[in-house]
């Protein structure tokens, strides 16, 4: 697989941009419809999300339906960018909103801890911080294999360094301990077999993992939600606020509050988004 995944991306680079996101939108789709337990994850994720932006009052199928297939074409625009990134990285621009907080925190030495989202293009964000600060670091799952050794090349090419969780979290810890930047992708449903949290998610209950709360208590760096959005040919990178918490020494009802206040947060991003957030299990599994 990794071979082919080198072969393949010197294959299709040697194409113009726009023609690979027409076939990959389509390709998308397709997957799409013949996977229809996919699609009805997705349909029922954002009927939760419209019925909260329109006051829990019911929501119209057909603008639930648009709203996906809008989602399905950036997702495969993103898949056809995660190959071209190499030709993409000098052609967006790098700066974003919010790099005081950033630099603010690093010139304190104290390190900077940041909560994204599975929003437009994260990878092209991690372009954006790599690019400004470094090193910088980010919590990815371990896929296995050589599409995973192909995924963490290219991050690692471009300036993200990977931190598995299930083969070296401690260096997650060690790296802000040493004043640098850790990223933590935090809009994922938790299993039963993790220890996650219930928090209030546009109004309904989810079950979610807690990483991100419980390395920011144990190493008191501060915490921002940060993330990438399409602004018609281009990308924006935004770094918000950091997240204003006070422990109380209650560890598992700090978990708890501090989850719950990204939460908050991610909630007002994706409802001023919705068709660029990708969250294709259910998000609510409660």
């Amino acid at each position: 697989m990794y071979a082919f995944l080198k072969i393949f991306t010197n294959f299709i680079t040697m194409f113009p941009l726009k023609p690979l996101y027409f076939i990959s939108k389509f390709i998308t789709k397709f997957i799409f419809f013949i996977l229809p337990a996919k699609r009805k994850n997705v349909f029922e994720n954002y009927k939760i999300i419209f019925q909260r932006l329109n006051n829990f009052s019911d929501v119209d199928p057909k603008m639930i339906n648009q709203v996906i297939n809008k989602n399905f074409e950036y997702y495969g625009m993103l898949n056809v960018e995660f190959l071209y990134i190499n030709k993409l990285i000098n052609k967006i621009d790098t700066d974003f909103i919010g790099k005081e907080y950033l630099k603010q925190s690093l010139e304190k030495g104290k390190g900077f801890l940041l909560a994204t989202l599975h929003m437009a293009n994260w990878d092209l964000a991690g372009i954006m911080l790599a690019t400004n600060f470094r090193p910088v670091y980010a919590i990815v799952d371990d896929l296995g294999g050589g599409y995973s050794k192909y995924i963490q090349e290219t991050r690692q090419m471009y300036g993200m360094n990977v931190i598995l969780p299930n083969k070296n979290l401690k260096e997650a810890y060690s790296c802000l301990k040493n004043n640098h930047i850790l990223n933590v992708l935090i809009d994922r449903p938790a299993s039963k077999k993790e220890k996650g949290v219930i928090v209030d998610f546009f109004g309904k209950k989810a079950y979610v993992a807690t990483v991100a709360a419980r390395i920011a208590l144990a190493t008191g760096v501060p915490l921002a939600l940060g993330y990438c959005i399409r602004t018609n040919d281009n990308f924006k990178g935004i770094l918000r606020k950091p997240i204003n918490f006070e422990p109380t020494g209650n560890q598992e009802n700090d978990i708890q509050i501090l989850t719950q206040k990204i939460f908050i947060e991610a909630e007002e991003v994706i409802a001023k988004y919705p068709d660029q957030w990708y969250m294709f299990r259910r998000m609510w599994n409660l």
